[in-house]
């Protein structure tokens, strides 16, 4: 009798112990739309089904439970307030969508080029450092997803995995970019677009405006303490920008513009299109969004729109975000988190997100009364609110 109360008072000591480390999952939310996602029976820790997971916000909440603090941190982390990186969730209740009736939209087109590539969506995999936090497969499963799903994916080159990794984990006929910085070391900038080359990535996104110093992104600081020496150069101006064009022939697209004037600037200089984007809130807060910059232009300098594509990405989340970008002038829309995110169920998880955002698309299309990504435009959508708040 002694031993079988020894027994199960240990039993009962050993689940006592277990207890907070299967305990239920308990996720802030952090402001995300409620759309009933049903966490309760999630384990902290523990990855949940993709079942569960019917949008791109359930992603996030997802990638949150199963990432160690500091990883999620430095995925979701903004600069200072995080005033943009709110901004950029929020603008688009901002914008209404002008639904027609009485149009044919039994047969949805979403194909669309980008720099004369053609691709089956109008949204692509933004460049995002690190993807090996969330898996070990890191930037080879958003590769992967992406080439056999045929959309865009440009990685970092502050990947966990190397240049030609990635190019290997592509398929044999997928067109890929690459993300460039502007480095202070010359022997390396030469060096990694060389590689690009040679490794077969088709153009390249180079940051502009991250140079010298990060933005102060407090949430992450919190867990690796000061930060680090970037690299990048802080003396970068267009005589710097005339000298990186001559060291490849890929095409180059300017990313991280922010202003009218930045956007003209790139058109009177030739280059083949340019990339409107804060980086998330991740440089300079209470930077305007997309949507913001977006406008200016299409005000102060139309002739960008028609002579040069423009790409644009922050806090795209739903199907209408990406309608309402390509209806101020957008050729294609970029998802930064998200990917990274979906990454924590590896190349499933990345699939799943793209087969979400498209399903979105195309139905929120249909609903509109829009058949082809090709002709959405303006009359689309009712910008008076951001208008009245923004251009003046």
């Amino acid at each position: 009798m002694l031993a079988r109360c020894s027994l199960s008072l240990f039993l009962l000591a050993l689940v006592t112990s277990l207890a907070p480390l299967c305990s239920a999952a308990d996720i802030d939310q952090e402001g995300l739309p409620d759309t009933g996602l049903n966490t309760s029976t999630w384990i902290t820790g523990q990855l949940p089904s993709l079942d569960d997971i019917w949008d791109l916000n359930d992603i996030q909440i997802a990638a949150k439970n199963v990432l160690r603090p500091r990883y999620y941190a430095s995925y979701r982390t903004a600069a200072l307030d995080e005033i943009t990186y709110q901004a950029n969730l929020n603008i688009w209740s901002q914008i209404r969508l002008n639904g027609y009736s009485f149009r044919n939209v039994s047969d949805i087109n979403t194909r669309t080029e980008i720099l004369g590539y053609n691709f089956t969506m109008p949204f692509f995999i933004a460049p995002a450092a690190q993807a090996g936090h969330a898996n070990r497969s890191a930037e080879l499963s958003l590769a992967s997803a992406a080439g056999k799903a045929g959309i865009l994916y440009v990685p970092s080159i502050s990947s966990t995995k190397s240049i030609e990794e990635i190019a290997a984990a592509g398929l044999s006929n997928q067109t890929m970019f690459h993300q460039e910085y502007i480095w202070s070391n010359q022997s390396r900038v030469s060096d990694e677009l060389q590689r690009m080359e040679q490794a077969g990535f088709k153009a390249i996104f180079l940051t502009v405006d991250n140079t010298g110093v990060n933005g102060i992104r407090t949430r992450s600081l919190r867990y690796t303490g000061a930060q680090d020496e970037t690299g990048h150069d802080a003396s970068f101006d267009l005589n710097s920008l005339a000298g990186f064009r001559n060291l490849t022939t890929l095409p180059i697209v300017p990313k991280g513009i922010k202003t009218w004037q930045d956007a003209k600037t790139c058109l009177d200089l030739g280059f083949p299109a340019i990339y409107v984007s804060n980086h998330g809130g991740r440089v300079l807060d209470t930077a305007p969004t997309a949507v913001e910059v977006l406008l200016d232009i299409r005000k102060n300098a139309p002739e960008v729109f028609d002579k040069m594509e423009v790409y644009a990405d922050g806090g795209v989340r739903r199907g209408t975000d990406v309608i309402k970008l390509l209806a101020l002038g957008a050729r294609a829309v970029g998802l930064g988190r998200t990917p990274m995110f979906a990454n924590i169920w590896g190349e499933e998880g990345v699939t799943h997100m793209i087969q979400l955002l498209s399903t979105e698309l195309q139905t929120s299309m249909q609903l509109m009364g829009a058949n082809d990504v090709s002709q959405i435009n303006s009359t689309y959508i009712n910008t008076k609110l951001v208008e009245s708040m923004w251009l003046q």
